[in-house]
């Protein structure tokens, strides 16, 4: 017969059951806190304490009952390692805000010898700062628990400006469409596929040229892959490239230049066997959002009569995608240009296909010629269009980021849709 619960846990709210429920499934969480999180999700779902210590780990039902006690008291706090228990702190908060404040710190080369802080010359400064036998784990770990982690250094721009060299200096340029061209790409990779009006994307990788490109390779111990240390430069070859990612499919060609005489004839080409192969094209009923997209490029060049919208194409915004001709031609073809903002090109997916194909054909290869590089670019799209792999815009990855950014900025589940807190 099973002892009786001297004090049996409380009922757990919603918000409790949803954190131990995702705590208990976490892959970096410390295993104390997923053992207790368990042990008190078998006891709530009607498990006595002893199977709940089998199932999480415990070695009696004592600290089972002992870990309900502290939950009813102090509610999720009591996940944490109890007050007094485990090893005391070498180094106290004098010492560990002096870590992070000199982590914070820009180095000095002279005397630091680094621009950048790494654990061992951070660890070098402390030393010199009166903290002599300080090791680099617990300098990672007093800059851990801060909120701080080793990251990779990455440019930043804002979309909707960029940097320009004129006669009397450097000057800044905004676009004053940013948010109006942003919207629409948004809009079109969200709902264009769904009302039967594919959308792809187009863009000009490169120059890349004909030397020998650094790139990992498995190869046997101790026998790496070798690149000669002299070598000529043997010019230079560009990818034009034509991205469905609603399916994957990729239309490239390879060339040694990407003037307007060389890009619109391809692109028209390319596009034209892209709309022969198409369907009829479908009437945009009332609810589509594309029909205002459609309404508004039509009134910017008046054609008569005026055609059913077949295709959006995503590009940039450089002076040859905008030239009248160009635009007639698409207008009269019923094909929808949305051009990126300034500073835009992470709006255009292209040119995320274009780093997976670059990097499958020429890293850690040697090419002699731009006509060998272009060779190796077109077959290594016939090989991925063997197996295509369609994008998808604001996928799970997306939406688990919002949800992050959520969490930080809002504290709790009570946060804004647009992810600003209601402190705000």
């Amino acid at each position: 017969m099973a002892t009786a619960q001297k004090e049996p846990l409380r009922r757990l709210s919603a918000e409790e059951q949803a954190t131990l429920e995702r705590m208990s499934n976490a892959t970096s969480e410390r295993v104390d806190r997923v053992r207790r999180a368990q042990a008190l999700l078998a006891v709530a779902g009607g498990a006595s304490f002893t199977l709940a210590g089998q199932r999480a780990g415990f070695r009696s039902h004592t600290g089972v009952a002992k870990l309900v006690a502290r939950f009813n008291r102090r509610g999720m706090a009591a996940l944490n390692v109890a007050p007094g228990r485990g090893r005391r702190p070498t180094y106290g908060g004098a010492e560990r805000g002096q870590i992070v404040t000199t982590a914070q710190q820009t180095p000095r080369r002279r005397e630091d010898g680094t621009a950048t802080w790494s654990l061992a010359t951070l660890q070098r400064r402390l030393h010199a700062d009166g903290l002599p036998g300080i090791a680099p784990n617990t300098v990672r770990h007093v800059l851990q628990r801060a909120g701080s982690s080793y990251q990779r250094t990455r440019t930043w721009c804002p979309t909707g400006t960029a940097l320009r060299k004129r006669k009397a200096g450097v000057a800044r340029v905004v676009d004053p469409q940013t948010e109006p061209k942003t919207s629409a790409i948004d809009l079109a990779y969200r709902v264009s596929e769904q009302w039967g009006v594919p959308l792809w994307c187009q863009d000009e990788a490169g120059p890349y040229q004909a030397i020998p490109h650094p790139g990992e390779s498995w190869q046997p111990q101790g026998k790496a892959a070798l690149l000669p240390h002299a070598y000529i430069r043997g010019g230079t070859a560009k990818l034009l490239t034509l991205f469905h990612p609603a399916t994957g499919a990729v239309r490239a060609q390879g060339v040694t230049q990407s003037t307007n005489a060389i890009l619109h004839p391809w692109l028209c080409g390319a596009l034209a066997q892209i709309l022969a192969a198409l369907p009829p094209p479908v009437v945009l009923a009332a609810p589509c959002p594309l029909r205002a997209l459609w309404a508004a490029w039509l009134g910017r060049l008046p054609t008569d009569p005026l055609p059913p919208l077949r295709l959006i194409l995503v590009w940039d915004n450089l002076v040859g995608p905008t030239s009248a001709a160009l635009q007639q031609w698409l207008t009269a073809q019923g094909i929808l240009p949305l051009y990126t903002p300034l500073s835009g090109s992470w709006l255009n997916m292209a040119e995320s296909v274009q780093r997976i194909i670059v990097r499958r054909a020429l890293a850690g290869q040697q090419s002699a010629s731009p006509e060998e590089l272009i060779t190796w670019l077109e077959e290594t799209v016939v090989g991925w269009n063997a197996a295509p792999t369609p994008f998808h815009w604001h996928s799970k990855r997306w939406e688990r980021r919002q949800r992050a950014r959520q969490r930080r900025l809002g504290g709790s589940a009570a946060t804004l849709p647009e992810g600003h807190s209601i402190a705000a």
